[in-house]
């Protein structure tokens, strides 16, 4: 099912946007250890109201090794049961793609779940691995969505790089719970206005997708929305 809002980006505030891409790029940096995995592109997502319902926005562009892919990117609004992204906001649980035995099965699993859920993806080229992070508020509501993938088979399934990427998240919020308290000059956090879940069917890929519940997520104490922008002092 396609997106209805791709098309109609809304502004984000440049003061939220580099407030998340040294974060995006650290992440980058840590999985590519070693060597450059391929495809790999990681982006945000905020919860913001838009007429009284919630849906998630993408704060930037998908930073990928030594660039930024942000045409057409940055602004975007989906559905809160979109994809794997949709499942860490339901349940407030990460998720990622399993370990699967091949890429041919993971492919004709996909092609599946893909009917299933009448997505847009070609199963043959969309992306073979994914992750989704939820950085949660003081009540449980989840605040941010970290979206990461790639063409590596399994490569989310590392139990220690998916704990890695988790925990530079909890460092990310507590630095942002304490800029709550100690604001810099002339920025400041507007909060969110609360809302209904905007409406769409769940298009998790079940069959290849799994919620990884004994993996506590990461949590700010005192933020509960991400909404960064130059203010008057």
């Amino acid at each position: 099912m396609k997106n209805p809002f791709n098309n109609n980006p809304e502004p984000v505030p440049a003061a939220s946007q580099l407030a998340v891409m040294p974060f995006l790029a650290a992440v980058e940096g840590f999985l590519n250890i070693g060597r450059a995995v391929p495809g790999l592109r990681i982006t945000i997502h905020r919860t913001v109201n838009r007429e009284g319902q919630l849906y998630l926005q993408q704060i930037c562009g998908y930073v990928q090794k030594d660039r930024l892919d942000w045409q057409g990117k940055v602004g975007r609004t989906f559905p809160v049961s979109r994809g794997i992204m949709g499942a860490a906001f339901k349940d407030h649980h990460v998720w990622r793609t399993k370990k699967i035995a091949s890429l041919t099965t993971l492919r004709s699993l996909l092609a599946k779940d893909i009917k299933k859920t009448k997505a847009d993806d070609d199963p043959e080229k969309v992306a073979v691995s994914f992750l989704a992070v939820p950085l949660l508020g003081p009540s449980d509501e989840p605040v941010l969505i970290l979206y990461a993938d790639c063409n590596e088979l399994n490569f989310f399934a590392d139990n220690a790089r998916v704990a890695n990427v988790v925990a530079m998240g909890r460092g990310f919020c507590g630095m942002f719970d304490w800029m709550q308290v100690n604001p810099m000059l002339n920025l400041r956090n507007f909060p969110n206005q609360p809302g209904k879940f905007g409406a769409g069917k769940p298009t998790v890929y079940a069959s290849v997708q799994e919620s990884l519940t004994e993996l506590q997520p990461p949590r700010f104490k005192s933020v509960v929305s991400f909404n960064y922008e130059a203010a008057a002092a």
